[in-house]
Parts: structure tokens; C-alpha cells; sequence
């Protein structure tokens, strides 16, 4: 299964030979003209079937799956899903295209968008972006492939035939889960998915009382929980030796708790435990709420993906230093510590491992169990600043060229940075005719010349014009792919920075987050303090290597 390997360890040792077989041949489809799905859809797939967290994927599945059936004519809506050569968002779109002209009703129903299509229900819209298209072809290939195309065709065909209305999508999603959640139980073991889960909540009623709450899920647990788990040095916990692992564990317990109070519903609860009478969510709901909650918006993985891939936002270095956070998402900032922790301490624990695996000498893995090289908290931290000013010029750069190309989306960008901004002036460049008092509703492209007059101080101010005068002179100073001048005279290249641009801000944002909580948290011996935890810890871990 080449280029899921990283992911692969989600599955390893639970997984059955038959399902391991269905991922192979998923991931080895070549119609001709290379793998059909890119390494990080499998990667994504992987992840997704780990964790069981394929609800709203299937949801997005079954709205789809109408725009497969209507442009599939006579051969239905196998002919887009296997009719592709690479689930690309391209090759989505290119086929979609072709498929509509011979569909008399297509106009009526669906509505090509940019980035996308709507599926024009009576009740309510739903678009499925091009970029996730890949992603959820791949999805349907693993079910067809494991479970046998008679199977889910029949639930497929349930849903063709019911009405046409958006609120019958969530009934024939969660029947596709449940034929899917059916087959994995006799394929990949739910006690080896979760049992991590089991044994962190096991602690914290024992360290914090059976009534243990979100608020306890905090720096603390996440350290206390590591250093306890490598200090005993238990055979059957090597799932959460990695300081990097129990963060991620503990924020998606973080996920699961909230979404266990916001599901029942139940306004006096505040903790887990089993006095329902009181209020309690029972730990059991919980670890269900584990393999059905799915996570919040991935900014890097919709980086990687079209449009947005068509542009060298961020460098293979920068992507793994905002991993972390990225994956925790809102939880990152309660976590900052521990984040903080990760990519200093964590990173050491991660070469270390890397050196026991190759035997590197002793004097090198003794070295690395005292600390030799590890990054402190304050040079990590200035990474970070560097980092911020990466990405605000990666950000800047992209409102740059969507100005140059007078897209609206420029609109967009300086609204969301500058949300006070009166931009009313950009009406005068409107045709007479023209309804100028939703500047945003315009298509990208606008009127000839509007957007372009955001860098003009007496249509919008000197705040707006001041920022377009900087973001003109980030752009000067990038040279990835994507922000060259011959590359911004490209279609594809500007809907990638109309797509990335707010990527890349959230991105930041979320840095800011995260070190700004840190920072604030910090004494000026914290590094020493952790520093003699940690050591102790790779010393009853891996003592016995050096």
C-alpha cells in the first residue's frame, strides 16, 4: 500500500488480511495513467476508517452520488466514479461537464459552480466541491471493493429512487455507515481502535475523580498521563509512549466529550461517569462518540488538495511544523503546552526512536535520552514568529494576485482582515444598470477595473489601499511556484489562490493561537522543570538501549 504508510499504523494489528487486501487494491488502481488515488486521499482513507469517522463523508457520498447518477446517463453513477483515469478534481470536473450536456434535466437540478457542484434540492442547496471529490471516490471504491458492489449498489439505489429533497440525504448516509460499521466489525477490531481511549479515561478517574470533566483535559493530563504511562513501561500501552500520540489522543477526547454534552443535550452535564441521574455522560457514550464524530476543518490537508495544491503555499518543513496544531484544532489552544512540548521534547523522543531503530551507537542514543540537542522552549517559539511571518507573506501574496486578477475574492480577504472597512466606494465602478449593494455577491472577475481599485486610498481609505501596498510588496518577495508573473496569467493558478489565501490566514491564526496561549503560560523555568520530567521518562523508557 505504497504512500500510506504513515497512516497504515492506525490500522496495524487490527486490521484483517481481507480488508488489508481491499485497501491494496484501492490504492493500486492504475487505469493507464498512474494511480488513481493520490497518496494523501489514501492517506485521508486511512485515517477515516481507523477512526470511524466516516459520517459526513457519507453524507457528501450520497449528494454526490445524484450528480453521478444524473450525468452517468444510461451507464448511472458508476460511470463518473469509475470512469476517471485519476480522481482528480480536474478530471471530476472535466467529466461532469461532458456527462451534463446530455442530461435534459441537469440545469434544473444541479448548478455548476467553480469549485464545485449544487445540487438545487426544493428544500435546501448542497455543493460538493471538485477537491473532495477524489477523496470520496476512493471512499465508495474501498466499500465496493470490501463489501461487493451488489451490497452497496443496493443502498445507493435506495436513495436514487427516494424524493428528491436534501433531509432524506442523512437517513441514506447514516444506512451506507451502518452497512460499512457492520462489515469493519468483523474486520478491524474496535477494542484495538479504542482501547487507548479506555485506558486514558481509566486515569483520569483515577488521578481526577469519576466525575472528570472537559476542563480536566488540560496540559496537565496530557503530562501526567505520558510520564506515568512511560514510567511504568507496560507492554500492552506502546500505543502512547510518544509524547506527540497522547496530545493527539487527548485533544480528540477533548472532540469526543463535547460532543457527548452537545448530543444529549443533558444541560446539567459536566463529567463523565455513570450517574445518569445526576446529569453524568457514561464513559461508555463517550468511546461510541469516538468512532462516529468527525473532525473539524483540516487548512492543510485542503492545501494539498485542488484548487489550492495548484500553488506552493507552504514547504514540506512547514507543513509538519503545523501539523500538530492543525489536527488539534480548536483544542490546540487549551493544549499549547503541550504543542509546545511536542515539537521540542517530542521531536527529541521522535530522533530517538529514529536512532534505536537504525542501532546508532550508545554514546549517540545515551546522548539523546540526557537531551543532547533538544530545542528550547524560547528558540521554539521564535520559530514560530518566523513561521507567522511566512505565512502572512504567503497570505498577503495571494490577495496580491487576486487584485491583479480582479477577482472579488480580494473583496473577501480585506473584509475578513479588515472587517470595518467601508469598501462602498467600489460601487461607482459599477455599470449604471448594476445592483452595486452586495460588492461580495459579484462573480470572481468582477467588473473590469473594480477590484483592482481596492489599492486606491481615495475610492476605499488609506487603511485598505495601505494593505493591498503591502500585500503588492509581499508578493515581490515570494518566489514558490504559483507567484511568478508568467504563473499568476493562469486560470488554475489564480482559482488556487482564491481558494488558498483564506487557508493560509486561518493557518496563521492558528499559530498566533497557540504560541500566544503558550507564552502566556510560561515561567522562566518551565523548560528546566520539564526538562528533569522528561529525561526521567526516556531514561525508564529507553535506560536499557544506551
Amino acid at each position: 500500500m505504497d504512500g500510506i504508510s504513515t497512516e497504515r499504523a492506525l490500522l496495524e494489528g487490527s486490521i484483517s488480511p481481507a480488508l488489508e487486501a481491499a485497501f491494496r487494491t484501492v490504492a493500486d488502481a492504475d487505469l493507464g495513467g498512474g494511480p488513481k488515488y493520490a497518496p494523501n486521499v489514501m492517506r485521508a482513507l486511512s485515517r477515516t476508517v481507523a477512526a470511524r469517522a466516516y459520517g459526513k463523508p457519507m453524507l457528501e457520498l450520497c449528494h454526490l452520488l445524484r450528480v453521478a447518477d444524473a450525468v452517468g446517463g444510461r451507464h448511472g453513477w458508476p460511470a463518473l466514479f469509475f470512469g476517471v483515469q485519476v480522481a482528480r478534481g480536474h478530471a471530476f470536473r472535466a467529466q461532469i461537464q461532458e456527462g451534463c450536456r446530455h442530461c435534459a434535466a441537469f440545469d434544473q437540478d444541479f448548478s455548476l459552480k467553480p469549485d464545485g457542484v449544487t445540487i438545487v434540492y426544493p428544500d435546501a442547496p448542497f455543493t460538493v466541491n471538485y477537491g473532495r471529490m477524489g477523496f470520496l471516490a476512493a471512499l465508495l471504491e474501498l466499500m465496493v471493493t470490501a463489501l461487493g458492489y451488489r451490497a452497496v449498489d443496493g443502498e445507493i439505489r435506495a436513495w436514487l429512487d427516494a424524493p428528491f429533497e436534501a433531509r432524506r440525504a442523512t437517513t441514506h448516509a447514516n444506512a451506507l455507515s451502518r452497512l460499512f460499521y457492520d462489515h469493519l466489525k468483523d474486520h478491524l477490531s474496535t477494542a484495538q481502535s479504542l482501547r487507548v481511549f479506555g485506558r486514558l479515561i481509566a486515569f483520569l478517574e483515577d488521578s481526577r475523580g469519576a466525575g472528570f470533566g472537559l476542563d480536566d483535559l488540560d496540559d496537565r493530563a496530557v503530562f501526567d498521563y505520558w510520564h506515568a504511562t512511560v514510567t511504568a513501561n507496560e507492554d500492552d500501552a506502546t500505543e502512547l509512549r510518544g509524547f506527540r500520540v497522547v496530545t493527539e489522543r487527548v485533544g480528540m477526547l477533548r472532540t469526543a466529550l463535547q460532543a457527548a454534552f452537545e448530543r444529549h443535550a443533558i444541560d446539567s452535564a459536566k463529567s463523565v461517569g455513570t450517574d445518569r441521574a445526576a446529569g453524568e455522560v457514561d464513559p461508555g457514550t463517550v468511546l461510541a462518540l469516538l468512532e462516529v464524530h468527525d473532525g473539524e476543518a483540516d487548512e492543510l490537508r485542503a492545501l494539498q488538495s485542488e484548487p489550492a495544491a495548484t500553488v506552493k503555499f507552504l514547504t514540506r518543513r512547514e507543513i509538519v511544523e503545523l501539523d500538530l496544531i492543525v489536527r488539534l484544532g480548536s483544542h490546540a489552544g487549551i493544549l499549547a503546552l503541550s504543542v509546545l512540548r511536542a515539537a521540542t521534547f517530542g521531536a527529541l523522543q521522535s530522533r530517538l526512536s529514529q536512532a534505536l531503530r537504525r542501532h546508532a551507537p550508545r554514546g549517540e542514543v545515551a546522548g539523546l535520552i540526557d537531551l543532547a540537542g533538544c530545542e528550547a522552549y524560547d528558540q521554539r517559539i521564535g520559530q514560530w514568529r518566523i513561521l507567522e511571518g511566512r505565512l502572512e507573506r504567503m497570505a498577503l501574496a495571494a490577495l496580491a494576485v487576486l487584485v491583479e486578477a480582479d477577482r472579488a475574492e480580494a473583496a473577501m480577504e480585506v473584509l475578513a482582515r479588515l472587517p470595518a472597512a467601508d469598501l462602498s466606494g467600489l460601487r461607482d465602478r459599477l455599470p449604471s444598470e448594476a445592483d452595486g449593494s452586495n460588492v461580495i455577491a459579484l462573480r470572481p472577475g468582477g467588473v473590469a477595473g473594480m477590484v483592482a481599485a481596492l489599492a486606491d486610498p481615495k475610492v476605499v481609505g488609506p487603511e485598505v489601499a495601505g494593505l493591498i501596498g503591502e500585500a503588492r510588496r509581499a508578493l515581490r518577495g515570494v518566489g514558490r511556484s504559483g507567484f511568478a508573473p508568467e504563473d499568476r496569467r493562469s486560470v488554475t493558478a489564480v482559482n488556487g489562490m482564491a481558494a488558498g489565501a483564506p487557508l493560509v490566514r486561518r493557518l496563521l491564526v492558528r499559530l498566533q493561537n497557540v504560541r500566544t496561549a503558550a507564552e502566556a503560560r510560561l515561567r522562566d523555568d518551565s523548560f528546566d522543570q520539564d526538562a528533569v520530567r522528561f529525561r526521567a521518562g526516556f531514561r525508564a523508557l529507553y535506560g536499557g538501549a544506551a
